[in-house]
């Protein structure tokens, strides 16, 4: 069909009824009203209907209407456009090329504040009412218009749905007589009381949960504000009654709810306050509503980026007494980025500060630096370094005009000690303090710019109790409430830390109870002896450490809150006792860096000084300070590790600080064996080949050896590995495999012999077994150039593909299979893990010996030879392998027994290294 044929295929219609996109019960009965006021008029739906309209009751109205899809319209034939409940031109959908028709008359009903995209029409009616179907109930009723019982249920639905049931603050005395008439007309009370009370889909009831469990409640001004975010990959239906369900869960005088659903971020707006508007608020979000109840559908943004214009907005809506211009001291302190560490550390002594700006040549800034890592930098060695190469370069600015509330958000909430107050140019202004923000909060007239500055910050705090649970078992709950109270009890504050709280707010099993203790330990092990009886408890007093097994299984992993320090870059860290603030700034990143309370006091309290609860929301891999790769180059690895692990990106920061550790050599003071407990570690992850790639690509493969790299070569090997690690799951689910050492062969698939044993002398194993692994790699190569091209032709016996393998461990064995080109050696070894390893004779020595043969080391060569034939298929009785050993070995020389049928002795070179290279594996 031509594109004019087409055309002429769609609807022609001179008027056309529509309304904003996901649209609610009071557009949908605005609709069906105005097709009473426009006789001939079809309803156009612009997209997003609400699955609550396939409702058999909305659903049979809807059929007797005429209903148009926007595909099936032809836009050019409309000469007038009625839009109902919204004038915004953004909402309109599918329904806005409409608007480009020349000569389109407008018409407009609508009980939505003004808005800065309204349209215009030759026609308006636009006034404040609860429900915009009020509007419309009242113009029927002055045209003495027909209404059937079905229709009036219908407005009502649409009625009862916007005023909350009249409850809204948006309720006026028109909505409720318009609700009065409609009763009159024979509207169905119970049916609109089942449709606005419907029950909750799972999808709505597990985002309700999460919603409740992830809010956030504040107290402005004596108001009750709660905003929660969350996020799913498909697109669940009526957040907004979602929102009315938490509004009175939490008794919220103001509630905001932002879901990030597919492409586009969904905003509920709730209110009870009369003086605060959350149709103004949506409308700045690009939605629209009315002061008590209003929505916005944000696309292009980030579920955090939206997050952060409601602040913004939010603070506007309050105001504030201040702006940073008002609250910063100036001029600023600041020193040049290219200048030594040891000049930072005697502008930070001369002007008793602990923080200060770095700048460029021209003043702009670019960093802050910290008297903690110059007095870190200057302790390894690293006076003489420029401040670049240990500031911080990932920190938020202000403007001047920047509210008190973003000022709030930066210093008090991210943690962030500085806040340089900058120009357009990037030339800093003046600074804010934590220590001016905190005394301003407490009420004092002003920053005292004579007092000390303040040294650390308080902790971003929120509650987890909702969290636990919900995801943890109620004993393992139970368990940590009396282990905190036994902890408590021997003045020990205890703490769920690390990567078992970072586990619970991404909602993965805890498998791991990882607890450090603000005190001695000695006390809380003898209650736990005490408590538990027949618990089994192993001390580590120099690591300041224990585990403790209690009687069903249980593990307590616990450890003193300390601090580590290192001697110099790349050393192990020593140990001494400290707070539980200090214990977390010794954690590699963030994400790590969250403690949850264990204390009956504020039990399921989360401390987060370093933005870990924001990195783990917004996806990112962020090291505490910027010395963190000197003091332990490998959380370079790890990083690689956690970024492919749980999908996140590395910091910026982070990048740069690899980067620098590289250039300047610290991976060189780390043992061997340290980077290669990293290596192993990074092959034996879930998505091993993954990481593998990603180590490449930040250039810490070298780190291993400066020839390793990966080829494109190593790549498909890798992912071939993967695949058979696959299938040897699968096929064996009871059995174990050290598969790290399948994708650590192909990591080093390209490397000389030479080259191979320097490397596996890195690992922590003898001389012995490193050479036991170099053979290894000569027989798997001479197995893969005999037969891993192999075209295809004749299969090899069992009994071939047993002696192949037989030396080879079953690392080994798969790193071929994954190697091989051809299905040949695939299959082969394939066959072999699964059935011919296991083979076994019926015969026994003494069965042979029974038979007239010679003791002596000729009667393990006929079992072998035995187990060749049944492996083949020759023998399958025990009379059978008798009978064989009669025909071919009874009467005759040893010299003259015939073993194997072909290939004898070609492989069996390959048997001597077969026990030195399983040293190497145990090792």
């Amino acid at each position: 069909m031509s594109p004019s044929d087409n055309a002429k295929a769609r609807l022609q219609a001179e008027t056309v009824i529509t309304t904003h996109v996901n649209p609610d019960y009071d557009a949908v009965a605005s609709m069906v009203a105005a097709l009473k006021l426009y006789p001939g008029a079809v309803m156009l739906f612009p997209g997003g209907q609400n699955r609550n309209f396939r409702n058999f009751f909305v659903q049979s109205l809807l059929y007797l209407c005429d209903v148009v899809r926007p595909r099936d319209l032809d836009f050019a034939s409309v000469r007038r456009l009625v839009v109902v409940d919204t004038r915004q031109a953004s909402r309109l959908g599918a329904a806005a090329p409409a608007l480009n028709n020349p000569g389109l008359d407008v018409h407009l009903y609508d009980h939505h504040p003004d808005g800065p995209d309204d349209l215009r029409g030759s026609f308006e009616a636009v006034e404040s009412v609860g429900a915009n179907v009020t509007l419309m109930t009242e113009r029927i009723l002055a045209q003495e218009l027909p209404v059937s019982p079905q229709e009036a249920t219908m407005l009502a639905l649409g009625l009862y749905e916007d005023t909350g049931a009249f409850t809204f603050g948006s309720t006026t005395p028109r909505d409720l007589r318009a609700a009065a008439v409609l009763l009159e007309l024979g509207a169905d009370l119970p049916v609109v009381a089942e449709l606005t009370s419907r029950e909750l889909s799972a999808e709505q009831f597990s985002l309700l949960h999460e919603l409740v469990l992830a809010a956030e409640t504040r107290d402005i001004r004596g108001r009750t504000v709660v905003i929660s975010m969350a996020r799913r990959e498909t697109h669940v239906e009526d957040v907004a009654v979602l929102a009315h369900k938490i509004m009175d869960m939490l008794g919220a005088d103001l509630l905001f709810v932002m879901v990030q659903m597919e492409n586009m971020v969904q905003v509920v707006a709730r209110s009870r306050l009369r003086d605060v508007d959350v149709g103004r608020v949506a409308l700045a979000l690009g939605g629209g509503g009315h002061s008590s109840a209003a929505a916005a559908c944000v696309r292009g943004r980030g579920l955090e980026e939206v997050r952060a214009d409601l602040e913004k907005i939010l603070a506007e809506t309050w105001g504030g007494l201040y702006r940073a211009g008002s609250l910063m001291a100036h001029p600023p302190i600041a020193i040049g980025a290219d200048r030594p560490v040891k000049e930072a550390m005697d502008t930070l002594v001369r002007f008793s500060l602990n923080v200060l700006l770095a700048v460029d040549d021209e003043g702009r800034t670019v960093g802050i630096v910290g008297e903690h890592a110059v007095a870190k930098a200057n302790h390894h060695g690293l006076a003489d370094y420029p401040v670049r190469d240990v500031m911080t370069t990932e920190f938020e600015t202000a403007a001047p005009e920047a509210s008190f509330a973003e000022v709030k958000r930066v210093i008090i909430d991210q943690g962030q000690r500085l806040l340089p107050v900058i120009e357009p140019d990037g030339r800093a202004l003046g600074v804010i303090t934590r220590t001016d923000l905190l005394r301003l909060m407490a009420g004092e007239a002003g920053p005292d710019r004579d007092r000390p500055r303040e040294k650390g910050g308080g902790p971003y705090e929120r509650n987890l109790l909702g969290l636990m649970e919900a995801r943890l078992p109620a004993e393992t709950l139970a368990l940590l409430r009396e282990v905190g109270d036994l902890a408590r009890a021997a003045q020990a504050p205890l703490y769920l830390v690390g990567g078992s709280v970072r586990d619970l707010i991404m909602n993965k099993p805890v498998r791991d109870l990882d607890l450090a203790l603000a005190g001695d330990m000695t006390g809380l092990l003898t209650a736990l002896a005490e408590r538990f009886e027949g618990c089994k408890i192993k001390s580590h007093p120099r690591f300041k450490t224990a585990t403790v097994t209690l009687g069903h299984g249980a593990r307590l992993d616990f450890s003193c809150a300390r601090v580590e320090y290192y001697e110099h870059p790349g050393a192990l860290p020593v140990v001494s006792q400290a707070s539980i603030q200090l214990d977390l700034q010794r954690r590699d990143f963030s994400i790590n860096a969250l403690a949850v309370s264990l204390n009956s006091e504020d039990f399921g309290a989360m401390l987060d000084y370093y933005r870990g609860y924001q990195d783990l929301r917004e996806g990112f891999i962020r090291v505490l300070h910027s010395l963190s790769l000197v003091e332990d180059p490998t959380r370079a690895f790890r990083a690689a590790r956690f970024a492919v692990r749980l999908g996140f990106k590395i910091s910026k920061m982070t990048l740069g600080l690899i980067e620098s550790a590289l250039k300047r050599g610290f991976f060189q003071n780390l043992h061997p064996r340290r980077i290669m407990t990293e290596l192993r570690l990074a092959c034996q992850e879930e998505e091993a080949p993954l990481v593998l790639e990603r180590l490449a690509e930040l250039g810490l493969l070298r780190c291993v050896h400066p020839d390793l790299k990966m080829e494109p070569s190593n790549r498909e090997l890798l992912r071939k590995a993967a695949k058979i690690r696959e299938w040897f799951h699968l096929t064996f689910s009871e059995r174990s495999a050290p598969f790290w050492l399948v994708f650590f062969l192909a990591l080093v698939d390209n490397l000389d012999q030479k080259k191979a044993l320097k490397l596996a002398a890195q690992f922590d194993v003898s001389r012995k077994a490193a050479m036991a692994l170099v053979e290894e790699r000569r027989r798997l190569g001479w197995i893969f150039s005999r037969y891993g091209r192999r075209r295809p032709g004749p299969e090899l016996r069992p009994s071939e593909v047993d002696r192949l393998f037989a030396p080879v461990s079953r690392p080994g064995v798969l790193y071929l299979m994954s190697k091989a080109s051809g299905e040949s050696l695939s299959r082969a070894g394939a066959a072999y893990l699964a059935v011919y390893r296991r083979v076994r004779p019926a015969s026994t020595g003494a069965d042979l010996l029974s038979l007239g043969l010679p003791s002596g080391p000729g009667v393990q060569k006929i079992l072998d030879a035995l187990r060749a034939a049944r492996l083949d298929g020759e023998v399958e009785s025990l009379e059978e392998e008798k009978e064989l050993v009669r025909r071919r070995f009874l009467g005759r020389p040893e010299a003259d027994w015939r073993l194997w049928r072909s290939e004898a002795e070609e492989t069996q070179g390959l048997n001597g290294a077969a026990k030195g290279q399983a040293k190497f594996y145990e090792a």
